[in-house]
């Protein structure tokens, strides 16, 4: 049995992402930005979880995507630095994937900074295949994004499809 679970995240949840998020990315998002994924039509954010000595749970792991119509929008994947390269990203993906295709997604799309190697090569390992560029599409600094696309296959998710 893994040391960990995952689950949908919850509003109470979003202080340990936003500590995630400032560790990992240069322009995190903010509160803002997850409490409307979380209440967004066809948003879904999954969390990895530790469960702790105090019977609270330790976030490490996060997911956010969107379900439109027939496809699956991957907007942000974090792992904690401390937790990185153990395959919690890719199981997060996985499961997200699967959850998308149980409610009728048959791609899944994204967008990645093009100077960021290791997720580019990250999805590819996953399956993704570059089918463009967005130029400029980084405000912040300027920089172009790749996008990649995966076709998905029909899989079962370890969540029910009433989530």
């Amino acid at each position: 049995m893994e040391p960990w679970q995952i689950k949908l995240v919850q509003t109470e949840d979003i202080d340990q992402i936003l500590e995630i998020e400032r560790e990992l990315f240069p322009k995190p998002w903010d509160r803002a930005s997850y409490e409307n994924e979380l209440t967004c039509e066809g948003s879904y954010s999954f969390a990895i979880t530790l469960a702790e000595p105090d019977n609270c749970s330790l976030i490490i792991a996060y997911i956010c995507f969107r379900i439109v119509m027939d496809e699956m929008h991957l907007f942000k994947i974090g792992v904690a630095k401390k937790w990185q390269n153990i395959g919690l990203a890719a199981y997060l993906c996985q499961e997200s994937i699967k959850f998308s295709s149980e409610k009728g997604a048959v791609v899944v799309y994204l967008e990645v900074r093009i100077s960021n190697i290791p997720a580019i090569s990250f999805y590819r390992k996953l399956g993704f295949t570059i089918v463009g560029k967005r130029p400029r599409y980084y405000p912040e600094t300027g920089e172009d994004a790749l996008v990649m696309m995966k076709q998905i296959n029909k899989m079962k998710s370890i969540f029910n499809s009433s989530a």
